[in-house]
């Protein structure tokens, strides 16, 4: 009786080590790693396009037709396929997209404070649609956090702009 006994409580050790060793290591990425290495360089020359917009006036038929391209462009953005399908963690700001006064349920993560918000949105492989744990998340609007989960390809287009990236958040923390 007592082999019995020892050998089931090894059994169950060995499930919960097992079990253990099996836990997830999530790869901390940075936002240039979800780019692909030559539209990077794209990003460059896009900044410079934007830098005209300053001295453009904002009812002339070029600012429009110009700011069309850029946003076609940066919403068709590709993406890189290094991490997908793989357990990431990754800082960025919040942007609620379905949310009430007691949690989120579902937002984006973006690189730069105001993206999204007060400025036009980044490329779409600079925005991750995040799926928060069962429950919702207490966090506000831009408040900067860590989010750790498995990177999947998913474009998503709303009112905030175009994710090309989601991820279903296993842990969503404070950034410190």
């Amino acid at each position: 009786m007592k082999k019995l006994i020892v050998l089931g409580l090894s059994i169950c050790l060995y499930g919960f080590l097992a079990q253990n060793s099996l836990a997830k290591t999530y790869k901390e990425i940075f936002w240039e790693e979800l780019m692909p290495p030559d539209w990077a360089k794209q990003i460059e020359k896009d900044f410079t396009k934007m830098k005209q917009f300053e001295s453009m006036d904002d009812s002339d038929p070029k600012t429009d037709s110009l700011y069309s391209k850029l946003r076609k462009q940066w919403d068709e953005a590709p993406i890189s396929k290094k991490y997908i399908g793989k357990p990431i963690r990754i800082a960025g700001y919040v942007v609620p997209l379905d949310a009430d006064r007691s949690k989120i349920r579902e937002f984006l993560i973006v690189p730069y404070f105001g993206a999204c918000i007060h400025t036009p949105p980044p490329p779409a492989n600079q925005i991750i649609l995040v799926i928060p744990p069962a429950g919702g998340l207490k966090v506000r609007s831009m408040d900067p956090v860590w989010v750790e989960g498995i990177l999947t390809e998913s474009r998503l287009n709303n009112d905030m702009g175009v994710s090309a990236y989601q991820l279903n958040a296993a842990k969503i923390a404070p950034y410190k």
